[in-house]
């Protein structure tokens, strides 16, 4: 008997996305081995049995699959699939109702050359090792206030949306936005304009029948019916084609475009104008995120502007007035003195709940932080209660503009100061040796309090052994 299970997605390196099991030219069925296996070192002591040694060990999934349903040839979908896994490694998507979506990453294993079965279908079977547990990321991020002494505000409204954007303000070479750009695609930095003077803004460019623009990484989880609204703010110049889109979003398999008529723009535009869609997810996915810039018109070249994007869950009348930190600009209280709102982890302190199931495999969840200057010699602590569990710091400066990226991801362990041209250095040299080295979040409830920091962001993986 066919086995097929509801949701099973594979994402290439290219975040090329294939759903295994609902397309119309492929599907997978009977999938095999997506429990835990450990090897226990075992023996006798009189009626008893000790255990000297219990690891985990590797595991992998084997699909039956079958091509050329419908739209596609038999073997123009099995080359198809082929060309699709020659970008490694992989990233699975699996979900059910307990946990919601999970990912694991891995690499092929086996696809066998498929063979035309009795019944007329082209079948063969497929097999990926796995590289990491299920997880799934929770990121977090801490600003200082900017508050003078003698203007100090604690914000109201704790409950309010957050923009839930990471670098909204295009900083440090653009960490957290990824180039799609045709290579004659082009973008450019550009300092604020007077009206908003701490708010950078992007330039897309591109020549006639290129396309420019960048997309959110940020690996945003969004679920069926959930409402999401996004603003930002634009403008346009040399561009005679206002039907031409400018903004994307696309969440699981689908996607919808924007166009610049949808928000009144049907000319060059003299002044940035903000635009605002409110929008209901039709299905649960990974949110994403696309500015663009596409040049349909044989003009030489034409440009867009951007500065500012917020997204948030919610209605356009949740919206924050205010762009930073997604805290509203009217909504506070002033006192004479310099006060932090608990908004993110107050002075950098974060309470974690981390809900993985290890299963006595590991001791913890790896987690990727990052430090932005300027700052010199930070550190960080894992606590229960008062008492310090794990810690980690670098004996060195972080200048303006660069930052710090310390990674505890067995794939990716990484030490590196990054300069804002995207110049990298080692500096596990400079790693603070009367530390533990580093970190990983257990399980339960811990705090993450970071010192002699400034501006900080951290991932880490909520993993699961089986789900």
């Amino acid at each position: 008997m066919i086995q097929k299970v509801r949701q099973l997605k594979l994402y290439n390196s290219r975040n090329d996305l294939i759903d295994l099991v609902n397309e119309r030219w492929i599907f997978g069925t009977n999938p095999d081995d997506m429990g835990a296996k450990f090897g226990n070192d075992i023996f006798q002591v009189g009626a008893n049995t000790l255990i000297s040694k219990r690891q985990l060990e590797s595991s992998s999934l084997k699909l039956d699959m079958y091509y050329g349903l419908e739209e596609v040839t038999e073997y123009e979908a099995f080359n198809k699939f082929v060309e699709f896994l020659n970008y490694t490694p992989y990233r699975l998507s699996y979900e059910n109702d307990a946990v919601g979506e999970v990912f694991r990453d891995c690499v092929l294993s086996a696809i066998t050359r498929p063979d035309i079965s009795e019944d007329g279908m082209l079948t063969g079977s497929l097999a990926l090792d796995f590289l990491t547990p299920f997880y799934r990321e929770i990121a977090e991020t801490y600003k200082p206030t900017s508050d003078t002494e003698g203007d100090g505000k604690i914000y109201a409204g704790a409950d309010k949306p957050r923009n839930l954007i990471v670098n909204p303000n295009f900083l440090n070479n653009m960490q957290d936005w990824s180039n799609m750009s045709d290579p004659e695609g082009t973008y450019q930095l550009q300092v604020p304009s007077s009206d908003k003077p701490n708010s950078n803004i992007l330039k897309l460019t591109s020549s006639n029948n290129k396309l420019s623009s960048f997309y959110n990484g940020w690996g945003l989880l969004v679920k069926k019916g959930e409402r999401l609204s996004f603003r930002v703010d634009m403008k346009t110049d040399n561009n005679p084609d206002y039907d031409r889109p400018v903004i994307r979003v696309g969440y699981g398999t689908g996607e919808k475009n924007y166009k610049y008529s949808d928000f009144g723009i049907t000319a060059s535009s003299s002044g940035f104008k903000t635009a605002t869609i409110s929008f209901v997810v039709p299905e649960d996915g990974v949110f994403q995120l696309y500015l663009i810039n596409q040049n349909w018109s044989t003009l030489a070249t034409m440009s867009t502007y951007f500065r500012e994007p917020m997204l948030i869950r919610g209605d356009v009348s949740d919206m924050p007035s205010d762009f930073y930190s997604g805290k509203p600009s009217n909504n506070y209280y002033v006192y004479p003195f310099v006060y932090e709102s608990d908004y993110n982890g107050k002075s950098g302190v974060f309470q974690i709940e981390n809900n993985s199931v290890y299963i006595g495999s590991a001791k913890g969840s790896p987690v990727e932080i990052t430090v932005h200057g300027p700052c010199t010699n930070p550190y960080w602590e894992i606590l229960d209660g008062s008492k310090v569990l794990q810690s980690d710091g670098y004996n060195i400066d972080v200048p303006d503009g660069y930052r710090l990226v310390v990674s505890s991801i067995v794939q990716n362990q990484r030490m590196k100061l990054i300069a804002p041209d995207g110049t990298i250095s080692d500096v596990y040299q400079q790693q603070d040796l009367s530390r533990s080295n580093l970190i990983a979040i257990p399980e339960g409830h811990v705090t993450l309090a970071f010192h002699n920091t400034g501006d900080v962001s951290f991932v880490y993986r909520e993993e699961y052994i089986t789900v």
